[in-house]
């Protein structure tokens, strides 16, 4: 039995339209644990350094954190890889939500698309029954408003979606995933995303997630709960909740609208960045 990891990979190749559950070595997992590393791993293996971002043997992973799905508290990440169309370089973005917990819940560790298809595409995943779509009628909607027409359409307000807008659909350098709230927005994915012809991945999983020793892994959880609450109460003298720079409506509770209302303004200088942080609030 696997532990925290599912053991299998979606592989699809979009050229042929060819779907496959791949099993997986533990050893991957025991050795470069999952997200990042596993990611890294794959693509060192099945992507020569001279690809290009936007050649068809170019990989988009889309993998899951090995503790996602588990009650384990922040563990949400979805890491998606692939050559940066920026850098020329591998590229690793991150975005939180629900989308990589739902993608082990369906079954699988990774999403890995290969290939280009010839129209522009969605992939529908239940569980075990996963689907090439077409996606014609999403053309030209930003992420978000294809994510909400995708629920639709599947009558299911539980799915979780990946999306590119417009900018992805015609590789603008800096195009982004976006699922629900959150953006995997670093190094031009969506780009490569849109590329192979993917409007957006759909996800919606039922089953379980194993966990070594269960009792004691919740116990962990409940005491990594305790001392964010205890933080909370007793912040750290100088140090700035991270929320306050990140701009929630909790946090808004207690600090002004000063980061929503001066921060996109003033642009990417550091001096102005600089003095953002270090201002009394």
């Amino acid at each position: 039995m696997r532990y925290a990891d599912t053991g299998f990979n979606l592989e699809i190749d979009l050229t042929r339209g060819n779907i496959e559950r791949v099993a997986t070595d533990a050893g991957l997992t025991a050795a470069h644990l999952g997200g990042v590393g596993t990611n890294a791993r794959l693509l060192w293996e099945r992507v020569p350094p001279e690809t290009e971002p936007f050649s068809p043997d170019n990989l988009l992973v889309f993998g899951t954190g090995l503790l996602c799905g588990t009650p384990a508290v922040g563990a949400n990440r979805t890491v998606v890889s692939t050559y940066s169309p920026q850098t020329l370089l591998m590229a690793n973005s991150m975005m939180g939500g629900f989308f990589a917990p739902e993608l082990k819940f369906a079954g699988y560790d990774k999403l890995v698309l290969r290939g280009k298809s010839p129209d522009l595409v969605y992939i529908c995943i239940n569980n075990d029954k996963v689907e090439i779509r077409d996606a014609s009628h999403l053309r030209g909607n930003g992420a978000g408003e294809t994510g909400e027409l995708i629920r639709k359409e599947l009558d299911d307000p539980y799915v979780q979606v990946a999306a590119i807008g417009l900018a992805g659909e015609n590789r603008v350098y800096m195009a982004s995933i976006e699922s629900g709230r959150s953006s995997a927005s670093r190094l031009g994915i969506g780009a490569v995303m849109g590329d192979k012809g993917v409007k957006a991945i759909a996800v919606r999983g039922t089953k379980d997630i194993n966990v070594a020793r269960p009792a004691d892994f919740i116990a962990r959880c409940n005491e990594v709960l305790e001392f964010i609450k205890v933080r909370e109460q007793h912040p750290i003298a100088g140090v700035m909740p991270i929320l306050a720079g990140l701009g929630s409506p909790q946090e808004m509770k207690l600090f002004d609208e000063k980061w929503h209302t001066t921060s996109f303004m003033w642009g990417n200088s550091r001096t102005r960045r600089k003095d953002f942080w270090t201002a009394e609030i």
